[in-house]
């Protein structure tokens, strides 16, 4: 665990989140050519963002991907996690791989105090404890993703967990997979779910623009239609961000509209107390434009911490 300071932590379980576990000598290869970014890279630990399509290009799966000694783990929503193996379990044939949802391990976040992301998370009071650094060198299969500044996620067997936060494990909080997710919007890190799987080509999720794709790599399943989309340049439909003034969190797959025509629909949303914030994949055209809702709220844009080009 690279825990060595004395800094203020903070952690919470999510449980919306899972990992899959691959191992064998081929996991690696066999990686390779099912997930958008080069595994290849994964030898000097560090954590890459991915996604994994089907064979027309459509994001089954986001995935953030960490190479231990012993196997490559990926992190996804749990929701998804099911879907993703039994898709990739199709690919294996004689490789020397074992794919396995590893249930063995508990999954949750751990947040530094002087993080952005932290003012998001520091709302969670039941379940998430101010800790410090326990060192784990008697612990086996404690995997660390870094998932984004001041943001880290932990999965490892509960005594694992509970040694590294003082948790208890059947006491998460309610709200953490809410502000953990509106974290991610404002960050503008896409994450998918049932209804949003296999909906859109990784360029659509930004995916492009924050190091999830590797367009030198070569071949893996829907690699040609991603491919297409940036050699052709005419990428028309990105993912934006959005404020809600008031009321619910829209469900995902909800259409927007402009002047009665339909410009996108929504990706992931969290609630702010007052109103929602929101990821939405639109026409490039609205990031200067209100949207309307079917209910007729109106969903204002709001600033991404990175460019998203144009539609030229």
């Amino acid at each position: 665990m690279p825990h060595e300071t004395t800094q203020a932590l903070r952690a919470t379980l999510l449980p919306h989140l899972s990992v899959l576990r691959a191992a064998g000598p081929d996991a690696v290869t066999f990686l390779q050519g099912q997930f958008t970014n080069d595994t290849r890279l994964l030898h000097d630990g560090s954590t890459q963002l991915s996604a994994c399509n089907t064979s027309h290009g459509r994001v089954i799966a986001i995935a953030r991907l960490r190479q231990t000694d012993d196997a490559v783990y990926a992190l996804v929503p749990a929701d998804l996690a099911a879907k993703l193996i039994t898709h990739l379990r199709k690919f294996v044939l004689r490789a020397k791989v074992d794919l396995v949802h590893a249930h063995d391990l508990q999954v949750g976040a751990i947040v530094t105090a002087n993080a952005d992301s932290g003012a998001v998370l520091a709302r969670i009071d039941e379940g998430a404890l101010t800790m410090s650094p326990v060192p784990l060198s008697g612990a086996t299969e404690v995997v660390t993703f870094q998932y984004a500044p001041g943001r880290e996620i932990v999965a490892a067997p509960p005594a694992a967990w509970r040694a590294i936060s003082g948790l208890s494990l059947t006491r998460p909080s309610p709200r953490a997979a809410n502000d953990w997710q509106l974290a991610d919007i404002r960050d503008g890190l896409p994450q998918l779910s049932p209804a949003t799987s296999e909906q859109f080509v990784s360029q659509m999720l930004n995916l492009d623009l924050i190091k999830g794709v590797s367009f030198t790599k070569g071949c893996y399943t829907g690699q040609e239609i991603v491919a297409r989309t940036q050699h052709l340049g005419r990428i028309k439909r990105r993912t934006l961000r959005f404020k809600l003034a008031a009321g619910p969190a829209p469900a995902p797959m909800e259409n927007l509209y402009h002047d009665g025509v339909k410009l996108g629909e929504v990706l992931m949303t969290a609630d702010v107390g007052i109103g929602a914030e929101l990821l939405a994949v639109t026409s490039l055209d609205a990031r200067s434009h209100d949207l309307l809702l079917e209910d007729g709220r109106r969903a204002v844009p709001a600033e991404l911490p990175y460019a998203v080009g144009t539609s030229d």
